[in-house]
C-alpha cells in the first residue's frame, strides 16, 4: 500500500513541477520580449531646449532622454511647447460645457546626414465645473502635466521611427 501511495505522490509532484516549469518559462519569455520591444529611455548626443520651455518639462524629459556622446549622433532640439485652451458651448443658455486643451510640441531631430523638423499635437478635454472653479483650474493643470508626458512618449516613438 505504501508503494502505491508513494507512486501517486510522485506523479502529483511531477504534474506540479511540469506546470510550475511551464508557468515560469512563460513569464520569462514574456518579460524578455517586453524588454526587446519596449524601451522607454533614449540616449542622444545632445539635447537642447528653446527659451520658452518650462523647467518642469525639462525635468520630465530627463526620464526619457539622456545625453551620451558615445551612443548616438542624433541631436534633439525642443524648439517650442504650447498649450491652447478651447471652450465648447452648448445647451439652452449657450454656456460653456467642456474645455479642450491642445498641446503642440515643435522639435528638431538631426544627425550628420539628415535633419527633421516636425510638430506633435495631442489633446485632452475636461468638463466645466461651474460650482467649483478652483477644482476646474487644478484639473486643467493636471491635464497639462499628463499631456506633457504623452508628448514625450510620442517624441520617443518619432525618434524610433527616424532611427529605424
Amino acid at each position: 500500500m505504501t508503494h502505491l501511495g508513494l507512486k501517486i505522490s510522485l506523479m502529483e509532484q511531477n504534474k506540479f513541477n511540469k506546470y510550475f516549469l511551464i508557468l515560469i518559462s512563460f513569464f520569462l519569455i514574456c518579460s524578455c520580449q517586453f524588454d526587446w520591444i519596449e524601451q522607454r529611455h533614449v540616449y542622444l548626443y545632445k539635447i537642447e531646449f528653446g527659451p520658452s520651455i518650462k523647467n518642469s518639462f525639462v525635468q520630465k524629459s530627463t526620464k526619457y532622454f539622456s545625453i551620451d556622446p558615445t551612443s548616438s549622433n542624433y541631436r534633439l532640439k525642443i524648439i517650442d511647447l504650447q498649450f491652447k485652451k478651447k471652450n465648447y458651448y452648448g445647451g439652452n443658455a449657450a454656456r460653456s460645457k467642456q474645455i479642450e486643451i491642445t498641446g503642440e510640441l515643435e522639435y528638431s531631430l538631426s544627425s550628420i546626414t539628415s535633419n527633421q523638423n516636425a510638430t506633435l499635437q495631442i489633446s485632452g478635454s475636461i468638463p466645466i465645473n461651474e460650482a467649483n472653479p478652483q477644482a476646474e483650474m487644478m484639473a486643467q493643470r493636471a491635464l497639462i502635466e499628463e499631456l506633457e508626458v504623452l508628448l514625450l512618449e510620442d517624441l520617443i516613438e518619432e525618434y524610433w521611427l527616424v532611427e529605424s
